[in-house]
């Protein structure tokens, strides 16, 4: 933000880098994932993009790994790793006042289930995490209260723009963005990840 405003102009400028590609293991490799159904498959690539537009995404971190990056953390960081269950695909790890603790995320009838609530992509997930738990902390086994506030980033620096496009969410919200008078360029850039996270 300059002078008071965010300059949308130069966001418009953004070079579009080609977006990665989800590597998938070939057919004779062994996994314990369960074959995907429906639009099971477009609903994780989706969300893998996302989590990885937004640097949210680890990938196979082991939990010792993923307790060993958080333990120096703020109460409230958390990332979300690969899990190494067979009937989940991604594992939440969170700096909890004890201590950093891990929870599986299942993904069942098209949806990533949390705390008894569920959502067609991970990302509305953790914004869901954060949004709850400073109302009220989410309370779990053995009687641990957690609270979620800040991801822990692949990239620890963001890039402008992308600090730029979450200002531009958090001010306008998801659903108005549309409507404000962008270049196309810059809009559909902001749609690549229309979170506040």
């Amino acid at each position: 933000m300059v002078g008071g405003r965010v300059h949308l102009d130069a966001l418009a400028n953004v070079q579009q880098s080609t977006p990665r590609q989800i590597q998938h293991l070939p057919p004779t490799s062994p996994t314990h994932f369960r074959m995907f159904q429906n639009q099971e498959r477009e609903m994780v690539e989706r969300s893998l993009r996302s989590l990885d537009e937004g640097g949210l995404y680890w990938g196979p971190l082991s939990v010792e790994e993923a307790h060993a990056l958080l333990t120096a953390k703020p109460v409230g960081t958390f990332l979300v790793r690969d899990s190494t269950q067979a009937d989940h695909l991604f594992s939440l790890s969170v700096r909890a006042h004890r201590g950093p603790v891990s929870m599986r995320i299942p993904f069942k009838k098209e949806l990533f289930w949390f705390n008894n609530t569920h959502f067609d992509c991970m990302v509305k997930l953790l914004e869901y995490c954060v949004d709850t738990s400073h109302r009220k902390p989410f309370v779990f086994e053995g009687g641990e209260s957690i609270i979620f506030s800040t991801p822990l980033r692949k990239n620890p620096i963001p890039k402008l723009q992308h600090l730029c496009r979450k200002s531009i969410i958090r001010h306008f919200g998801r659903d108005n963005v549309t409507k404000l008078p962008l270049m196309t360029s810059l809009q559909k850039y902001i749609e690549e990840f229309p979170f506040k996270i």
